[in-house]
């Protein structure tokens, strides 16, 4: 009894120092393999073989999905909200991508602008298909601009079976010549360290195209944090504010788009749950003459602590637009799909520039 007793802490103490080394050893490779994101940095660009051209119209038509890298599906639950899954199997995988794909491929027919979040590259989670490349592909003479925010070689987390290597971003795609090349904005937030090495890097991209009349229209794409209890998004809206702000006050049209990780002024959850975190978008950080544009019967995110349930899955509202005073809002519609494919929804805005 005594020797097994004995073999059996020699055992416990094993495991115990191989973990610590595990986790000794995955801290100091994301170390030295870290992305360090700079301020302000241009982003990829893929460019179509027909020539674009300058906008010449005045109402224009906006899309916005945050894709979940193809991996929250329906069938979906994750463990960062709660649930046990880490990556869904290749089977569900391809499913997901698959309906993204035939999705923004119906968008061809209306779509100036595509504003996609946690679109992949190169990652384990969504079986390194190039998620990026493909819609690109699809959609033909679009522009694709892809602005990198999760970049770590090995996600050691869960330990028994780790996300290991993360490579994705936001995507934006439109069919017009821009002005130069579009640029990524870093928020100057992030998680403390070591957990910092493992998150994204939140970023915005913004877009600048001229106009007829001499301005500009300048299209954001932002992607803001979440997990952070708040403290991170105080950061971002204050830094973003003031890009968002300075653009109008040059005279030109600014049209915001992305999954905001906060609910917009005015939107009143369709089910109370006092477990989810519902932090809206700072009151003063946009004038009252600015225009958030969302469609408060329409969640467009659900929380994925396990598979979707209509009625008994809390859903909210998340995604949407914010225009500067001289871009008229005519029409915001979610396009409800059962987070068939994402645990986020699409949505479709059309504006007109004053």
């Amino acid at each position: 009894m005594k020797k097994t007793m004995i073999l059996l802490i020699k055992i416990i103490i094993g495991i115990g120092i191989l973990f610590g080394l595990y986790v000794i050893g995955a801290i100091l490779y994301a170390q030295f393999t870290d992305y360090k994101p700079k301020p302000e940095e241009e982003a990829e660009v893929l460019i179509p073989k027909e020539k674009l051209t300058a906008i010449d119209k005045d109402t224009l038509v906006f899309y916005d999905w945050n894709i979940g890298y193809c991996g929250l599906g329906k069938e979906s639950d994750f463990f960062y909200d709660g649930g046990k899954m880490v990556r869904p199997t290749q089977a569900l995988s391809e499913k997901n991508f698959k309906g993204f794909i035939e999705t923004i491929s119906k968008w061809k027919q209306d779509a100036d602008f595509i504003n996609i979040q946690e679109i992949d590259k190169d990652s384990k989670r969504s079986y390194h298909i190039n998620q990026f490349q493909k819609a690109f592909e699809t959609l033909g003479n679009y522009k694709a601009v892809f602005g990198k925010n999760y970049d770590v070689q090995y996600v050691p987390i869960p330990f028994l079976n780790p996300m290991g290597k993360t490579l994705g971003g936001i995507g934006t795609f439109y069919k017009y010549q821009d002005v130069g090349t579009p640029i990524k904005y870093a928020f100057p937030s992030n998680f403390s360290w070591p957990k910092s090495l493992f998150f994204l890097d939140r970023c915005f991209v913004k877009h600048h195209f001229n106009l007829k009349n001499g301005k500009q229209l300048v299209v954001i794409n932002t992607h803001n944090s979440a997990y952070d209890g708040g403290s991170l998004k105080k950061q971002e809206m204050a830094y973003f504010k003031k890009y968002i702000v300075d653009e109008y006050a040059k005279g030109n049209y600014v049209v915001v788009g992305g999954d905001w990780n906060q609910i917009p002024p005015g939107y009143k959850p369709l089910k109370e749950n006092s477990d989810y975190e519902e932090m809206p978008v700072p009151k003063d950080f946009a004038d009252k003459d600015w225009t958030f544009a969302f469609d408060g019967n329409t969640p467009t995110n659900r929380k994925v602590d396990f598979p979707y349930e209509p009625g008994k899955t809390y859903t909210t509202v998340i995604d949407f637009f914010l225009l500067s005073p001289n871009v008229e809002l005519i029409e915001v519609k979610g396009l409800p799909n059962g987070f068939e494919y994402s645990d986020h929804q699409p949505v479709r805005m059309v504006c007109k520039l004053k």
